[in-house]
This record gives structure tokens, C-alpha cells and sequence, in this order.
């Protein structure tokens, strides 16, 4: 390749090559340029996508850091560099450089759409709404935008406005995955559940809807379907779902356990019933109280509720106890630094705990901070020995329905989450959970405070009156408006739709409409049943 002439060739046989599909032939002709031209801005990009379309955007951040210092002011290089960067956990590098782009050139509208799906993502609705909204001006019939918006009015609650935008949507394309699936939830927390099923059901069939897309599709045609009381073709539904979910996340059985796997459960199981060590002399330093439970046993609720409170804080579910305390609960050597740990080590520790909190927001002067992470029941021990004298909330449900209703939730999926997707799986779980509850208080002095899903529900001013007496925080009558203050905030868990209805009653023994699927996981759950007081 010895002229300008042939390199152009290569590069356009390059391109040509990635349009087909064939990245092998696109890196070949790519690399051949970038071997007599090295950091060629239009080589690189194409080289860069060709290994992003291949799964390895980590190799491809090279080519494209390379294409654009070739082309620093290049929209459509800036642009897939934020999307590598997105793919690698880059958010804040990744909004850089579609804000370059925007700024560079408002209407390169591929950046202002990225840029609008990172805000989705990380809970900015009202941003993610304007920029589809600019799209959406030069670009009236833009089926995806138009999508986008739809879903950015339903995060924010507006789910007349959500219908509207998503029907709109699928008058340009009538198969468009993100509207009909929008559409569907909308239709179904309005309550049109026979219209949000056979909406669903067109998802499930669109050839745009992506394996994440017929999951959650088939859960809200599941979720019409036990509205409208057909049990078995829900729950078949919901089993449907849970499969594609375990088919399209191999990669969770290769994963080493991390601190909610069941393996690392049975190791703390073990840690409290033989050798715990002494739980430590409470603190004086400002302490989180936590609240912690099975999933779908109110915690959502309780937390909405609470956070009203004008001095009562939480950042939602954030990792900040397992990023700081993993480590003592992962391996032998972990275990047994945590038996012998001493008052400096947990303060320590302490320390690693608030710098994590830190990164979610400030705290204000004197605020109660509520760590609220269901999952953080698996590190009871952990609770106990780095924070003594903490507060723990105890979120109890009857088991037969908290299993059920983790089995029907879609949650987003980790070694936690996908003990969810079977009964037997779930069932199994929460007898490792509630066991490790068990043992922990028996070996540790913790002070805890069960709350009952059945009268949350019931009684909601009561049982949250005996939550702040517990942790110590006056009443105040703005925790029952709960309900207006969500309007101002983000909930970002599979819980939301409920929270943001009134209070109801209606999941209270739920499990008996589907006492049939149920009995294989009778025996499992039977002594959790007694445990809690719960008839049989």
C-alpha cells in the first residue's frame, strides 16, 4: 500500500466490509491502513467498531482515543467513543462525549440520543426527556425517540402522557419493542389489564424486542393475567420469563460468589454457629440504621415512607456495605480477620463504609441515615462486628407470598437476584437467609426490630410509629404524604409501581391462588411458616 489512492481503497473496502457484516475482512483492511498510517482517524473508527460489534469494547477504546486525536472535532468519532465508554462503565466519560458532540453540533441527533439513554439510565428522567424532545423537533416521527420519551414520562409517573407517546411511537413503526413495551406497563398499572395483556403479548412477538424486552413483556402479561385471576396461564407466563432471563445471563454461573451468593451464605451460617468471636461494644460514632429483608417484603414501602421524614436520609439501594465489608465475608482468611476483629479494624471499616455512602450524596448535619438493601441480610455478621449498637430493621413477609412474589418480579440480575428465578431456587434461598437471620442474632447482640408486611399494609401509621420509636425519631405527620413526595424523587426498583398506588391489601396470601404450583417448595418454606407465626 504505497499511494494515498490505494490506502483510500482499503479504507473503502474497509467500511464496505463492516456495512456486510463481516468484521473479520473490516479489521483485515483496517489494520493494513493503520500498519503504513498509524492512528488513520477513519481506519481506526472502523477497526473500533468492528471489535465493538464483537463484544470487546475495552480494545476498541484504544482505536478510538487514536481516531480522535486524528479528528478531535469529529461528531461521528466523538460519538462512538462515548458509547465504548458507556459499554466499559464509563458514564461520566461516556456523557463528556456526547455533550462534545452536542455542543460541536446540535443536530448530530445518533449523540443526542445516546446521551438521552445514559440520562434514562441513570435516573434523569427530566434530561432524558428534554433531549428526546430536541429530537424529537427535527425528527417528528422518529419511532425511537419518540419511545424514549414515552418511557422517560412513565419513570416520572405520568402514564397517560407514557400511552400517548408510546401509541405515537407504533403509528411509525408499528413494531417498535421499547414502545409496545412502555405501552404495555402503562396499560397495565392504569388498570386496563385485558388491553396491557394483549399488548404485551405483541411485544413478546416483535421482531425488534430483544431477550431482556419478551422477558419483561411476559412478566406484564403474567401480572394482567393474575389481575384478572387466570393463575395458571400467569404463572406459566412468569416461568416463561425467568427461563429467557437465565438463558441470557450465562455468565452468572461463572462468576466467583460474591457476598449475597449462597455459598457465601452458608459460610457466615457456619462463622455464627461456631466461632462469631464477641460482638464488639457499641459506638459512639454515627451509625446507618439498616433495613434489610427478603426481597418484595415491603422494604421499598417502608423506605418511601420514612425518607419523608425531614430528617430521615437514603441514597436507595446502594452496594456501599458490600464494597467496604466484602472482603471479610468472601474466603476463610476474610472469615477469620472478622472473628478476630478489633475496635480500630472496625472503625476502619466504618470509615471505607461512609466514603461509599459519600459517593451517592452529602448527608445533612444530624439527618438518620437508612441504608435500604434488602440484599444486606446476608451480612448480618458483618453488620454486627463492624457497626455495633446499629439499629437493624427486619423486613418480614409470609414467606409463601415473598417467595412467590420474588418469583414474579423482574429484577435486574446479579448472584441474588437469580436465586428469583426459580420457586424451588427462591424457596431455597430464604431458607439460607432466614437461617443466617436466625443464627445472627443468636451469636451477636444486634438490636433489631421486625416489621411486618401484613400490617404495613394494614395499619401503615401504626407499624411506621413503632419504626421511629425504635430508631429513635420523633414523629411527624409528612411521612403519610409519602406519596406526593415521590413525585419529586427517583425509585428505581421493580417495587415502584406499587409504592406510587395507595396502600392496598390485595397481595396479603397471594401465594393461595397458587397453592398447586407452590407445594413443591412446601416442605422448604413449612418451618419459616411456624418460625413467623403465619397459619398454615
Amino acid at each position: 500500500m504505497k499511494s494515498q489512492e490505494e490506502m483510500m481503497r482499503a479504507v473503502q473496502a474497509a467500511a464496505m466490509a463492516l456495512d456486510q457484516g463481516n468484521l473479520a475482512s473490516a479489521k483485515e483492511q483496517a489494520e493494513a491502513v493503520l500498519a503504513v498510517a498509524p492512528g488513520e482517524p477513519n481506519s481506526s473508527q472502523i477497526l473500533a467498531l468492528a471489535l465493538m460489534r464483537e463484544g470487546n469494547a475495552q480494545a476498541a477504546l484504544s482505536h478510538l482515543r487514536n481516531a480522535a486525536k486524528g479528528a478531535p472535532n469529529h461528531p461521528p468519532v466523538l460519538n462512538i467513543l462515548g458509547v465504548a465508554l458507556g459499554l466499559v462503565g464509563d458514564r461520566a466519560g461516556a456523557r463528556k462525549q456526547f455533550k462534545n458532540v452536542k455542543r460541536l453540533d446540535p443536530g448530530f441527533l445518533d449523540a443526542r440520543f445516546n446521551l438521552a439513554q445514559l440520562e434514562l439510565d441513570d435516573t434523569r428522567f427530566g434530561k432524558a426527556k428534554a433531549e428526546f424532545d430536541a429530537i424529537l423537533a427535527a425528527q417528528p416521527m422518529n419511532a425511537d425517540a419518540l419511545a424514549g420519551k414515552a418511557k422517560s414520562l412513565l419513570l416520572m409517573q405520568d402514564l397517560a402522557g407514557a400511552a400517548s407517546e408510546a401509541e405515537q411511537a407504533l403509528i411509525f413503526d408499528a413494531g417498535n419493542g421499547a414502545a409496545l413495551l412502555t405501552l404495555a406497563e402503562a396499560r397495565l398499572r392504569q388498570g386496563a389489564f385485558e388491553d396491557a395483556r394483549e399488548v404485551a403479548l405483541r411485544t413478546v412477538r416483535s421482531p425488534s424486542a430483544s431477550p431482556a424486552m419478551r422477558a419483561h413483556a411476559l412478566g406484564f402479561a403474567a401480572d394482567a393475567d393474575d389481575r384478572l385471576g387466570n393463575y395458571n396461564e400467569a404463572f406459566a407466563n412468569y416461568a416463561e420469563a425467568n427461563r429467557i432471563t437465565l438463558a441470557a445471563s450465562p455468565g452468572l454461573a461463572q462468576e466467583p460468589p460474591n457476598a449475597f451468593h449462597p455459598k457465601t451464605v452458608r459460610r457466615l451460617i457456619d462463622f455464627a454457629n461456631k466461632d462469631g468471636g464477641e460482638t464488639p461494644m457499641p459506638t459512639d460514632e454515627r451509625l446507618p440504621v439498616f433495613l434489610i429483608g427478603f426481597p418484595r417484603s415491603g422494604t421499598t414501602l417502608l423506605e418511601q415512607v420514612l425518607i419523608s421524614h425531614p430528617s430521615i436520609e437514603s441514597f436507595g439501594e446502594q452496594p456501599a456495605l458490600s464494597n467496604a465489608c466484602e472482603g471479610l465475608v468472601l474466603d476463610s482468611d476474610g472469615i477469620g480477620k472478622l472473628a478476630r476483629l478489633n475496635a480500630d479494624e472496625a472503625k476502619q471499616f466504618r470509615k471505607r463504609y461512609w466514603e461509599e455512602v459519600a459517593k451517592h450524596g452529602a448527608l445533612p448535619e444530624g439527618a438518620t441515615y437508612l441504608d435500604k438493601m434488602p440484599a444486606n441480610m446476608a451480612l448480618l455478621p458483618a453488620i454486627a462486628k463492624v457497626f455495633p449498637g446499629a439499629k437493624v430493621l427486619i423486613a418480614i413477609r409470609d414467606p409463601r407470598d415473598a417467595v412467590l412474589s420474588s418469583f414474579q418480579q423482574r429484577f435486574e440480575m446479579n448472584q441474588a437476584m437469580a436465586q428469583m428465578l426459580s420457586l424451588e431456587s427462591a424457596a431455597e434461598y430464604y431458607d439460607l437467609l432466614m437461617s443466617l437471620t436466625r443464627s445472627s442474632g443468636a451469636a451477636f447482640d444486634i438490636p433489631t426490630h421486625e416489621v411486618r408486611y401484613e400490617q404495613l399494609v394494614s395499619d401503615l401509621e401504626a407499624e411506621v410509629r413503632s419504626v421511629l420509636s425504635f430508631i429513635g425519631v420523633e414523629w411527624d405527620a409528612q411521612l403519610m404524604d409519602y406519596r406526593d413526595d415521590m413525585k419529586a424523587r427517583t425509585v428505581k426498583t421493580p417495587s415502584v409501581a406499587q409504592v406510587t398506588e395507595p396502600v392496598y391489601t390485595r397481595a396479603l396470601n397471594k401465594w393461595q391462588n397458587y397453592a398447586s404450583h407452590m407445594m413443591p417448595v412446601h416442605q422448604i418454606l413449612a418451618p419459616w411458616v411456624k418460625h413467623w407465626g403465619y397459619s398454615d
